[in-house]
């Protein structure tokens, strides 16, 4: 005897939306499993803040050894063959939530006599301490002491700045450079000068 064709479409209909449900199922199981855990390693403690100190001022590479050393963390600065001159530097401390957090900066200039500034802030989360008014650029960032960075325009200057595990490190160059960042950012170098 024949199942009535109503019973038939009823039963592969039922069948369907179990099969349907399975499948569902089984894909969220595996997009529950593949999500990424957390990095226990880098989930570590955060950097301690800073006492209030003097503001120091720079005017000579010569003396750049006393704004390094009172810096809790390598200074970023070029590469002596970068091809760049020298121009001040400045160490200041910054007002943070909780505490008192660092910024050191360089300012440096081409051979065509433009401006590059480069920042090296602690603590590595201190992010409120960037300057405003950037937009995020289409154009990705280069890799800055191991981590991608981030490059951000505003009307006449590029940024790039990455967080490594010591600080949040910045160079700021007019738009004319923006062709040359990463050239760039590959004469970087970080400095430190024991007590």
């Amino acid at each position: 005897m024949k199942a009535p064709k109503k019973v038939v479409t009823l039963v592969l209909r039922i069948i369907s939306g179990i099969l349907t449900a399975i499948l569902f199922a089984a894909v969220c199981f595996v997009l529950v499993m593949a999500h990424p855990k957390p990095d226990k390693e880098k989930t570590g403690a955060p950097q301690p803040l800073l006492t209030a100190s003097p503001a120091l001022a720079v005017s000579s590479m010569a003396d750049m050894k006393p704004l390094v050393q009172s810096f809790p963390v390598p200074v970023m600065t070029f590469l002596d063959t970068a091809g760049m001159t020298f121009d001040c530097a400045s160490s200041e401390d910054a007002a943070l939530p909780d505490g008192t957090g660092r910024i050191a900066s360089i300012w440096w200039k081409t051979e065509d006599g433009e401006e590059v500034i480069l920042r090296s802030i602690y603590p590595a989360d201190a992010w409120s301490l960037l300057e405003g008014g950037y937009h995020f650029s289409n154009t990705g960032g280069p890799m800055l002491f191991g981590s991608q960075s981030v490059r951000m325009e505003k009307a006449d200057t590029v940024r790039i700045h990455a967080a490594a595990d010591t600080g949040l490190y910045v160079m700021i160059v007019p738009k004319s450079l923006a062709s040359k960042v990463a050239a760039l950012s590959r004469s970087l170098q970080l400095v430190s000068y024991p007590d």
